[in-house]
């Protein structure tokens, strides 16, 4: 198989650990990632606080994660989120999950929290909790480049958190060797929260497939046609920033100006053809990935893999920033200093947005006006120290709202807490209703734009077309594979089957996928989310659509609980969104 069959336990507050076998029986119901870590958040902690220490950190692999095939680079982290509450997944490339599958483990569990700043190093030989005294207070990239100078090993990858996790923002995130994120959530808070301020991770242990010769043969025919793929020639040369003009040229969703318009005057200084004309772009990519959607960056004596397109459009358009250079040099910011570009981006408009209406009486000197960038990038710093007026706005919209008031809210945007995915919604309502629905409003959630639905697409086709792009998607996530992946399952189950031993079928992978659904759901249900939480910013209520299926009205509250109401009784939960113990039991739960 190639799981590699060992768990590892590391306790901080007592600095012991505990290494197991893994439960075959939950890797075929759950097959890694995403579902095995919240399978095992339930056992261990049903309702834990974020930031307590019996809040696990549970880094999981997949099947085939440090294998061959194509975007095998990636791994999930589960917790239970301070910015949200609710159980959270997060994903990322580089090398950390190859890296800890050859140190010999299938997930990494992490609790406690360590008297004095630490960090974890961990291979297939030995297992060290380390003095982090000397990088406590370092942005990410300095500890990144000080870890592997001390531990140069094989190929040793590191995780760890910047000034911002320290501090405890709910939107603080991971960083992976300097430019790879466990990004949203607040990841960076609960790993500061631990006091454990990196994990350095190496091994050298092969990888062993259930039936080696079928997969490297199904794998190299895989690899053939994702390498020749149109769709991934475009994205190679474009990167995720092709949605920069497609948002704004073809599907009318860029966000701008904090979500009022789907439209900017400036977006041609922020496409990819502006970034790699002027940031002098060359093409990059994870672990064994010939995608190659990654862009590194090199200009006027900077160095940054980015920005993409999440990152352009919250810290770009967004806040009506039109020059790429002034994106970048924000971008580095928040990769150094540990801050989620997408919720720091959307909570930057948010507060250009109350200084443009006036909320605040005193701004303490910063002139924070639409497309301001040197006053952002300040904004930026005083965010992640919670210095002054950065201390208002440190852990996103929703606390920043609750603090300022004066109607705020209604333009704070984020979903349960969590700020929004890089579409407006004015321009797609498949779009609304998933980030209403789904554990939390992530990207990584569902893609759906109407306009890539086709013309037979219909309004009442919503909430079938949001099941089945979210059940998807958590498989996807149990397999830990990227999601540029152009295939569907019926091309990865004889893979997943070769690599495993498994017999797994196209329908049993859906069905994986609806099981992690009802799992969250139960599990953010008891731990304090309501149906009348499954709703989106009050803003695009009261706003007219401009593209879609409401252009030119107004979308109606009722119609749109409407929707949610319908995706309820597909899901076959109860008018509250409650799973029915019949769902439960269907699906093993």
């Amino acid at each position: 198989m190639s799981y590699t069959g060992k768990w590892i336990h590391i306790d901080l507050s007592t600095g012991k650990h505990i290494i197991g076998d893994t439960d075959k029986a939950l890797l075929e119901k759950y097959i890694g990632g995403k579902g095995l870590g919240f399978a095992l958040l339930e056992q261990m902690a049903p309702s834990p606080e974020p930031f307590g220490p019996d809040n696990p950190m549970i880094f999981v692999n997949g099947p085939f994660t440090g294998t061959r095939i194509q975007t095998s680079a990636r791994t999930s982290l589960v917790t239970r989120s301070p910015l949200t509450g609710s159980i959270h997944d997060s994903h990322c490339g580089g090398h950390f999950g190859p890296a800890l599958k050859r140190a010999g483990y299938d997930y990494l569990i992490i609790t406690g929290k360590s008297e004095k700043p630490v960090y974890i190093y961990l291979t297939d030989e030995k297992i060290e909790i380390k003095d982090a005294s000397n990088f406590w207070g370092k942005g990410i990239f300095f500890t990144n480049d000080g870890l592997l100078k001390l531990h140069s090993g094989n190929n040793p990858s590191v995780a760890t958190i910047g000034p911002a996790g320290e501090n405890l923002s709910k939107i603080a995130c991971i960083g992976v060797e300097k430019y790879r994120q466990f990004g949203r959530g607040g990841v960076g808070a609960v790993m500061g929260s631990k006091n454990l301020k990196a994990i350095v991770v190496d091994g050298n242990d092969p990888i062993k497939y259930y039936d080696e010769e079928k997969f490297m043969e199904l794998n190299r025919l895989l690899t053939k046609d994702i390498v020749n793929h149109e769709k991934i020639k475009f994205r190679r040369q474009k990167g995720t920033m092709m949605w920069i003009r497609m948002g704004q040229e073809d599907y009318n969703f860029l966000p701008t100006k904090n979500f009022q318009k789907c439209q900017f005057d400036g977006y041609e200084g922020i496409t990819s053809e502006t970034c790699r004309r002027v940031l002098n772009w060359k093409d990059t990519g994870c672990y064994s990935c010939g995608i190659m959607c990654a862009k590194l960056a090199r200009w006027d004596g900077h160095e940054l893999e980015g920005p993409e397109y999440e990152t352009t459009a919250f810290l770009g358009s967004g806040c009506e920033i039109s020059d790429c250079k002034d994106v970048a040099l924000a971008n580095i910011i928040c990769d150094d200093l540990g801050l989620d570009t997408i919720s720091a981006g959307i909570t930057c408009s948010f507060a250009m947005e109350c200084y443009d209406k006036g909320l605040l009486e005193d701004w303490e000197g910063l002139e924070l006006e639409w497309g301001n960038a040197p006053a952002q990038r300040e904004f930026l710093k005083l965010m992640v120290y919670k210095k002054g007026i950065g201390k208002i706005f440190s852990d996103g919209t929703r606390d920043a709202s609750r603090i300022i008031g004066k109607g705020s809210e209604e333009f704070a945007i984020n979903t349960f807490g969590m700020e929004i995915s890089g579409v407006n919604i004015k321009g797609c309502l498949t779009m609304g209703v998933a980030m209403a629905v789904a554990d939390f409003a992530s990207h990584t959630r569902l893609w759906l734009t109407e306009g890539q639905m086709g013309p037979d697409f219909k309004i009442e086709d919503i909430p079938l077309a949001v099941l089945e792009g979210l059940d998807e998607i958590n498989t996807r996530n149990c397999l830990v594979i990227c999601d540029f992946v152009p295939y569907g399952f019926d091309r990865l189950v004889p893979i997943l089957n070769a690599a495993t031993g498994f017999n797994h079928t196209p329908e049993s992978l859906m069905e994986i996928g609806a099981r992690i659904t009802n799992l969250a759901r139960r599990y953010n249900l008891r731990n304090g989310r309501k149906h009348t939480d499954d709703i989106i910013p009050e803003r695009f209520f009261k706003e007219e659509s401009v593209s879609g299926f409401m252009k030119g009205k107004i979308l109606s509250k009722d119609f749109f609980k409407g929707l949610i109401r319908k995706y309820y009784a597909l899901r076959g939960w109860n008018e509250k969104g409650e799973p029915t113990e019949e769902v439960l039991k269907k699906y093993g739960l």
